[in-house]
């Protein structure tokens, strides 16, 4: 029984991603959970105020670009699979 080498880039690739994902979701952060990581008890009153401190901006644009990290790997690794498929 003789085994298509390409099979192992196939699933290589799939773990690639898997793992792309899993390391970035812990980058990913919504805009009330970056409030509560990165404002102290004396920050604004109101969220929108929150918003504008320096460290819930920073903290927001991480998420922002590990969104786009993951979609850009995400594509990426998709092609190489649809690149790389046995026929």
């Amino acid at each position: 029984m003789a085994i298509d080498l390409k099979w192992f880039t196939i699933i290589g690739l799939a773990c690639d991603l898997i793992g792309a994902f899993v390391l970035a979701s812990g980058l990913f952060i919504s805009q009330k959970g970056a409030i509560e990581l990165g404002v102290s008890r004396w920050g604004g009153v109101t969220g929108e105020e929150n918003l504008q401190l320096p460290q819930v901006r920073d903290r927001l644009k991480q998420s922002r670009n590990a969104i786009i990290g993951v979609v850009l790997l995400i594509i990426g690794f998709s092609l190489q699979i649809v690149g790389s498929w046995p026929r």
